[in-house]
C-alpha cells in the first residue's frame, strides 16, 4: 500500500518520482487550457456556460452564474446550526490571526539627517478567489482567503467556484466572510473570467487559490495579465520524525494527505527503521476506517513514501530540498530543529498539531506552496493581499547629503539627467571624475 525507502539505498528514479511528485507542468496541457482561456476572453459568458455544461452541470444556464443575497439567505436554512456555528467560530480565530499580522500602514523614519524613508501599505483594490468543490464542499478554503483579504482591507472580493454540486456552506462561508460577489464558475474559465472579464464577471487584479494541475496552468497563463499567488495543489505533507514519534500519528497524517486526491501526498523521513516499519502497519489498520478508500489507495501508491535516512543531517537536507507544503515535526525537541528549516509552507511542532488543525481550525492559512515553490514563495495570508509603496521625503539638507551619491553613480552610468534633477535644486557646480 505504502513503500518504505532505505534511502541511500533507492533507485535515483524513484528518489526523482518522490521528489518531483506532481509538480505544475504545463507543457502537456497548455495548448488546451489556452484555448479556453481564449474561448472565454473572446466569447465571455457564453464561452463559460458552454463550460460549466461540458464539466459541472449539463443543464447550467446564464441565469445561474451569479449567486443572489435571496439564494445567500436560503443557505442558512439548509445547514445544521452547529455547521454554522463551527464556520463563525473557525472565521473569528482566522480573523484574530490575520490581524494580528497587520502591519503599520505608513511609517517614516529619519536614517540619514534629512532623510525619511519608509513605506505606505496599500490593499489590492479587486482579488478573484477560486476555490475548489469538484467532489466535496471546501468552505475552509472559501474563509481563509476571504477573511485575509477583508482584514488587509481589499474593497472587491469575487469568488469563483464549480456548481458540481449543491453546497450551502461555501455560500455561509463566503457571506460571513465578507465576500462581495460569487459565481458559480470554476476552473480553467472561472480564472479566465476573472483575469480578462466579461459581461457579468468585471476583472480582478490578482487571483488566489488553490486547484487541479489544470486550475493551476490558467493560473500561470493569465500571470502578467493579472498577478497570482502562486502554484496550490495537489496537497501534500512531510512528516520529519524521530523514535519517539507515535506511529499511529504518523499513519493517520499520511493518510489524512492522501484522501485528498490520487495525486497528493503524505511522506515520513525517520532515522528509525522500528518507526517506519510500526508507521507502514498503522497506516494499513487505519486505512478500513476511512471512506474514500480508493482514493487513498492510490495516493499511498503514486507519491507517498517512508524514507529511512542514516543520519539527521540528512533527513534536515532532504526536508529542504522536498520543501514541502505542510511539514509537521514529531521529535522529542521539535524547536530545536527549527532554525534548519529553510523551505516549508506551513510548519506544525510536537505530537499534537496535525496538519488537519491547520486547515480547520487554528486560522492559520492554509493557502500553501506546493511542488518546490515553498522554496520562492509564501502562504497566502494577510500581506498577499496588499502592496507596498517605497516612501521617502527629504529635506535640502537631505539633498545635500546624497548629493554626492547622485552625482558619482550619474557619471558612471552615463545619465546626466538624473544629475541635473538633483543640481536643479541644489546649484553646485559638479565633481569632475578625477577630483581627490
Amino acid at each position: 500500500m505504502i513503500n518504505i525507502y532505505k534511502w541511500s539505498d533507492t533507485d535515483p528514479k524513484i528518489k526523482q518520482k518522490i521528489m518531483q511528485r506532481a509538480m505544475v507542468d504545463i507543457g502537456e496541457i497548455r495548448d488546451y487550457v489556452a484555448g479556453w482561456m481564449d474561448k472565454v476572453r473572446n466569447e465571455g459568458d457564453t464561452a463559460i456556460v458552454e463550460y460549466v455544461r461540458q464539466f459541472d452541470k449539463k443543464d447550467f444556464e446564464l441565469g445561474e452564474l451569479v449567486v443572489s443575497q435571496a439564494e445567500i439567505k436560503a443557505a442558512y436554512n439548509r445547514v445544521d446550526p452547529r455547521v454554522i456555528a463551527a464556520i463563525r467560530k473557525q472565521i473569528a480565530i482566522s480573523t484574530k490571526v490575520a490581524e494580528e499580522r497587520l502591519r503599520k500602514p505608513f511609517e517614516l523614519k529619519e536614517l540619514t539627517p534629512g532623510v525619511q524613508t519608509g513605506y505606505k501599505i496599500t490593499p489590492i483594490d479587486a482579488v478573484g478567489l477560486t476555490v475548489p468543490a469538484g467532489q466535496v464542499p471546501l468552505p475552509t478554503v472559501m474563509q481563509i482567503l476571504a477573511v485575509n483579504a477583508k482584514v488587509a482591507g481589499v474593497p472587491r472580493v469575487v469568488a469563483c467556484f464549480p456548481p458540481t454540486g449543491d453546497y450551502p456552506e461555501m455560500l455561509i462561508a463566503a457571506d460571513i466572510a465578507g465576500v462581495d460577489e460569487i459565481y458559480r464558475v470554476g476552473g480553467i474559465a472561472g480564472i479566465a473570467a476573472m483575469t480578462y472579464g466579461t459581461k457579468t464577471i468585471k476583472p480582478v487584479l490578482k487571483i488566489f487559490g488553490p486547484g487541479s494541475k489544470y486550475t493551476q496552468a490558467a493560473k500561470l497563463l493569465a500571470f502578467g495579465k493579472v498577478n497570482i499567488d502562486m502554484v496550490a495543489g495537489p496537497s501534500e505533507a512531510l512528516i520529519l520524525a524521530d523514535e519517539s514519534a507515535n506511529p499511529a500519528y504518523c499513519a493517520a497524517d499520511i493518510l489524512a494527505r492522501a484522501e485528498h486526491s490520487p495525486d497528493a501526498c503524505g511522506v515520513l523521513v525517520t532515522t528509525s527503521a522500528a518507526l517506519a516499519l510500526a508507521t507502514k502497519d498503522e497506516i494499513e489498520k487505519q486505512f478500513g476506517l476511512l471512506k474514500r478508500q480508493e482514493i487513498i489507495r492510490q495516493s499511498l501508491a503514486m507519491y507517498s513514501a517512508i524514507i529511512v535516512v542514516a543520519t539527521w543531517d540528512e533527513a534536515i537536507e532532504l526536508t529542504n530540498e522536498y520543501s514541502p507544503e505542510h511539514l509537521e515535526i514529531m521529535t522529542r525537541e521539535p524547536l530545536q530543529l527549527l532554525d534548519k528549516i529553510r523551505n516549508a509552507g506551513s510548519i506544525f511542532l510536537g505530537d499534537y498539531a496535525p496538519v488537519a488543525v491547520g486547515d480547520y481550525a487554528s486560522g492559520t492559512s492554509h493557502i500553501l506552496p506546493t511542488g518546490h515553490w515553498a522554496k520562492m514563495a509564501s502562504a497566502a495570508s494577510v500581506e498577499t493581499f496588499q502592496k507596498i509603496s517605497e516612501v521617502q521625503l527629504l529635506t535640502r539638507v537631505g539633498l545635500e547629503n546624497l548629493a554626492d551619491v547622485v552625482d558619482v553613480i550619474a557619471d558612471v552610468e552615463s545619465l546626466d539627467a538624473h544629475w541635473n534633477s538633483v543640481n536643479q535644486r541644489l546649484k553646485k557646480p559638479r565633481r569632475m571624475r578625477d577630483e581627490t
